[in-house]
């Protein structure tokens, strides 16, 4: 279970640190708003859920 949490933690960092990076900064040149809003709400989520399974991790192994 270790193992698959830790590889889910690297998938969330990844595709949220790009969510708030790039996908933002292509609809903002875009001027596609609504689409920047909702990607940087996603980047966020995923970001937090990293956040809990780093501190499950820690707290339980």
């Amino acid at each position: 279970m270790f193992r698959e949490l830790s590889f889910l933690a690297l998938s969330l960092l990844l595709s949220g640190g790009l969510l708030l990076t790039v996908d933002s900064k292509i609809y903002a040149v875009s001027h596609m708003a609504r689409e920047k809003k909702y990607a940087r709400i996603l980047g966020w989520t995923q970001l937090l859920l990293l956040l809990l399974i780093l501190i499950f991790l820690i707290l339980f192994y």
